[in-house]
């Protein structure tokens, strides 16, 4: 699935569930947890997929999907989503903005592995991180692309902090240049391999993991 199609997709999604979406992160906040944010949001988008007649697979073992594990210490997985008709892999994640967790890698970590997995998927035609994105940042952001730079900028921050801490690996730190991650972004539009939406106080941002999009 091409990049605009995706960004369509996800775009819509949150359109015609944002109140939905917004009422689950309050409630749940208001418990002092953050469960089932990344789900509501996936769920969204796998029910836009499917009034598309989109046919999605979630939750595949990587050898199914034909990626290859990249986190430490880790030898199984599954890759979130898989759209077979376009051979096209997505990775969720639920990002706060700004960060309130202490370490910098709580999401630049996860995000930098997740990258990793889906850019050695050589069998792949797409793939795509999808960062669903929430917070007080995001309801300052005016647009769609000042929404992809306060991402951007948060994780230069973040890596920047790792790399202060010895924290990243050589191989993190190699995707991080891929990402462009190792500058700060000051654009007003994303970068060609990525793209984002905003819809009030939800957003999201997806970034391809390979060479095409």
């Amino acid at each position: 699935m091409r990049l605009s199609k995706l960004r369509t997709h996800l775009d819509q999604a949150l359109q015609a569930n944002a109140e939905a979406i917004k009422a689950h992160i309050t409630n749940v906040l208001q418990q002092g947890r953050t469960t089932g944010i990344e789900a509501a949001f996936a769920g969204a988008f796998h029910k836009q997929l499917g009034s598309k007649g989109i046919n999605w697979k979630p939750e595949l073992p990587l050898d199914i999907v034909g990626v290859e594990q990249r986190y430490h210490d880790r030898t199984r997985g599954r890759v979130d989503c898989l759209i077979a008709a376009s051979a096209t892999a997505l990775e969720y994640k639920a990002v706060r903005t700004p960060r309130i967790q202490p370490s910098p890698k709580f999401d630049l970590g996860q995000i930098l592995a997740d990258y990793m997995r889906l850019a050695s998927g050589s069998g792949l035609e797409y793939a795509y991180l999808v960062i669903f994105l929430y917070g007080p940042i995001v309801s300052d952001c005016s647009s769609p692309g000042s929404l992809y730079r306060r991402f951007h900028n948060q994780m230069f921050v973040d890596q920047d902090l790792a790399r202060q801490k010895n924290q990243l690996s050589a191989a993190e730190e190699e995707a991080i240049v891929h990402l462009g991650w190792e500058k700060a972004w000051g654009e007003p539009q994303p970068p060609e391999f990525a793209a984002a939406a905003l819809r009030g106080e939800i957003g999201v941002v997806c970034v391809s993991a390979l060479e095409r999009w």
